[in-house]
């Protein structure tokens, strides 16, 4: 017997997202914007206003951009202390980025795509442009959770973070920890800039290094390199981060009191 035939069940579709609803308020982070020149540029490429400085590490020339952090947020250190982690690190890498760039993430930024810091291959901050490594604000007293169910990297990445400061205590369904200057500053600073670091090391032993590089070809070497998986690149950034960090540990150079 042929069931009673019901007008609003005649489109699965209806009220969910294969027909469009909901889509209009979708808080994904646009790709990129254009300015009233018409250039595009990413997100984390956007800076309100920041102070610049060019310094001289070693051999290198670097443009240190500095957003101001809105209250409540902090970087965990200042130009100052990266000037001299870089100082420190600079014999012990073979080249130094171009751009180290401190911005405030918006909200939705922070929510959807948090991160301590990023490394970029090319990035173009107005007339500055170049191979740079971002640093993003932190909210303070912010809780930091961890789910007690862990892959084998988020184990690695839990162990690292107690390492760097962070007091977790367990709760019923994760562990918590809050964030504060000094585990902010453990992580960004004596963990994220040198495994941002090891990122830059990868690609110019993998691409820019003749003698090293995966092809004869700049061109084939830079398509090998990001053809390799991610996790290969982040397992490589982890441990010259690590070693680095412990050579300069060793060597008592850190870790050091804030930098005026």
């Amino acid at each position: 017997m042929r069931s009673v035939w019901r007008p609003e069940r005649r489109n699965r579709n209806i009220g969910t997202k294969h027909s469009g609803y909901s889509q209009s308020n979708d808080m994904r982070i646009p790709e990129s914007w254009h300015d009233k020149h018409g250039n595009a540029s990413i997100y984390y490429e956007r800076l309100a206003d920041p102070a610049i400085e060019q310094v001289t590490i070693g051999e290198h020339q670097l443009t240190i951009m500095y957003e101001t952090p809105h209250e409540g947020f902090s970087y965990g250190c200042s130009p100052a202390d990266i000037h001299k982690m870089l100082s420190l690190a600079v014999d012990h890498v073979p080249c130094l980025p171009d751009i180290i760039a401190f911005r405030q993430p918006t909200r939705n930024q922070q929510q959807q795509q948090p991160v301590w810091g990023r490394y970029v291959y090319h990035a173009e901050f107005g007339d500055h442009k170049g191979s740079a490594i971002i640093v993003e604000a932190q909210e303070l007293s912010a809780k930091l959770k961890w789910s007690k169910r862990m892959s084998l990297a988020g184990r690695d990445e839990f162990s690292r973070l107690v390492r760097d400061g962070h007091v977790f205590t367990e709760t019923k369904r994760c562990f918590e920890a809050t964030l504060s200057e000094d585990s902010i500053r453990g992580t960004i600073l004596f963990r994220t800039i040198l495994h941002e670091l090891g990122h830059l090391a990868d690609y110019h032993q993998k691409v820019d290094d003749e003698k090293t590089a995966l092809a004869y070809d700049y061109g084939l070497a830079r398509q090998l390199y990001f053809a390799r998986p991610s996790s290969e690149r982040e397992a490589f950034a982890h441990r010259f981060g690590e070693e680095l960090r412990d050579a300069l540990v060793k060597q008592g150079e850190v870790p050091f009191a804030p930098q005026e």
